[in-house]
């Protein structure tokens, strides 16, 4: 064998050697466009979840949260975006909320930091796979992504919260495709007050706050798809399909659900609830009423009075300030107006000492048991904390109307 051969059979292995790196150097490079094209096509290419997360203690997190998973394994990619609202658990925040301050918005937070939160918290996640074909997924992951770009925005919380939102994402870019539900949750054919009283149930204070101020948008009819609470998405789209252009039909849900994180907070319902503190208010007054009839307790009911009125006026400004300069709540009727007024207060401060006073109160005290008891079948803003609270009023007030004695001067 000669020089040049040998120099040639050189060359030819180090070329050799070369197109073996550059051929791995391709393979460990992004992918080309063709190839991106023909991974866009890949069933597996997106991965499209909704996490469902557990009842906390807190006020806002006392019905649980729905966020939405993506998936993209061949770039690592790995996020929920999950709708959250600038509040904490103080009561400043509570009232900004009411007063229809609180803003919201889409935040994209890596999945992994997502459950290391969750499971600080101690609540559960629980994972349903979509059944969305390659085009479906790309496109919400695409949508999700411009709305984290609009950042805090302000919100209707009742139209637009973490499950009525997750539920438009889906149903509402299937491209031409539709979602069916087949079968809502009975609770939530009647209307949308006994959905939420149910999913409120276990949460009172929150029930009783926000029918006080809900007024009579309680009895108007609402979109079952805004009666959907975290604990019911999951059944109601098990019991849903997507619709093709073909009338082809399938599941929305893939397989069965997967559990992420158990829950363990131990929830902490609170004692004292609307319903027990009116009772106890019922109690004193009924008691201070007998006191004042058959002992005398003039003076000892006159400081009650006083107290329940100034009450009652504090709440009833803060109702009104809340139901005319506030934006969270449209400006329907409310019948809570009828209990929580500053007016009492002020007819008793002007007129308590002349003869028109008892007839007004006897007027308002048979407007206020009218209430207590037709309220069943009146509306579904009143529940049993607000029927208690007006029969307290109207006790009140026919004492004052029909005692032969009216309060002196002191």
């Amino acid at each position: 064998m000669n020089v040049s051969t040998t120099n040639l059979q050189h060359r030819r292995r180090v070329l050799s050697l070369l197109l073996l790196l550059f051929a791995a150097a391709m393979a460990w490079a992004d992918p080309t466009e063709a190839e991106a094209d023909s991974l866009r096509q890949r069933d597996d290419f997106v991965t499209a979840s909704l996490l469902v997360v557990s009842p906390g203690n807190d006020g806002y997190s006392s019905l649980g949260h729905t966020s939405l998973r993506m998936e993209c394994p061949v770039y690592d990619l790995d996020y929920v975006f999950s709708y959250t609202i600038n509040t904490d658990s103080t009561a400043a925040s509570y009232l900004r909320f009411l007063y229809g301050g609180t803003r919201g918005g889409l935040l994209a937070i890596k999945t992994q930091d997502y459950l290391r939160i969750t499971r600080e918290e101690g609540r559960g996640i629980t994972q349903y796979t979509l059944n969305l074909n390659p085009r479906q997924k790309q496109e919400l992951w695409r949508v999700l992504d411009d709305y984290v770009q609009r950042g805090y925005i302000w919100s209707d919380f009742f139209a637009d919260n973490c499950t009525s939102l997750c539920f438009g994402f889906i149903s509402n870019h299937l491209l031409d495709e539709r979602l069916e539900v087949r079968a809502w949750p009975e609770v939530m054919q009647h209307g949308g007050t006994e959905a939420f009283m149910h999913y409120f149930d276990h949460t009172p204070w929150m029930q009783f706050v926000l029918l006080t101020f809900v007024g009579s948008r309680a009895d108007e009819p609402t979109p079952i798809e805004r009666c959907v609470a975290p604990a019911a998405i999951g059944q109601v789209l098990s019991e849903a399909v997507i619709i093709g252009s073909d009338g082809t039909e399938r599941p929305v849900l893939l397989g069965e659900p997967r559990q992420l994180l158990p829950h363990t907070l131990t929830l902490q319902p609170a004692w004292l609830t609307p319903l027990r503190l009116a009772l106890a208010l019922l109690a004193v007054v009924v008691l201070l009423t007998l006191g004042q009839w058959l002992w005398g307790w003039r003076r000892v009911a006159l400081t009650a009075d006083v107290a329940l009125l100034t009450v009652q006026a504090l709440l009833g400004v803060l109702l009104l300030c809340l139901l005319t300069i506030g934006r969270l709540f449209e400006q329907h009727w409310n019948w809570c107006l009828l209990l929580f007024s500053p007016l009492p207060l002020v007819v008793w401060a002007c007129c308590r000492r002349r003869a028109v006073y008892r007839r007004l109160a006897l007027a308002y005290g048979v407007a206020m048991l009218a209430l207590a008891l037709a309220a069943p079948f009146v509306t579904a803003q009143l529940i049993g904390a607000h029927r208690l609270v007006a029969l307290a009023i109207a006790v009140r007030c026919l004492s004052c109307a029909l005692h032969e004695t009216k309060y002196k001067h002191q």
